[in-house]
């Protein structure tokens, strides 16, 4: 039954990404097994997904669903997670605070 599995998911990421066998194993091991962003490992049971820029079509490498789901609803916008580092190190409530007299 795992074969089986396995093989399926090997022949999924082959048709829909157009990795050649066994390149997502070896992504998954050039990774360490864990997510690009997060670096978590997802579990026994749950693959990484497989990022790619749905522009070019090109393969940028293994997350997690959380990561992978985040990106997306960025629509892969660089300026936004550019946004959300500055609103991190410096929110504006804490920039109000520094300007009140």
């Amino acid at each position: 039954m795992k074969a089986r599995r396995v093989a399926a998911h090997e022949k999924r990421v082959q048709r829909t990404y157009g990795l050649d066998p066994g390149e997502y194993d070896r992504l998954h091991a050039f990774q360490g097994g864990l997510c690009a962003l997060c670096r978590r490992a997802t579990g026994a049971t749950r693959k990484l997904s497989v990022d790619h820029d749905h522009a070019t079509g090109e393969v940028r490498g293994l997350l997690c669903r959380p990561c992978n789901n985040t990106l997306g609803h960025a629509r892969d916008a660089v300026a936004f997670f550019a946004r959300g580092i500055d609103y991190l190190n410096d929110p504006p409530a804490r920039q109000m605070r520094r300007q009140a007299p």
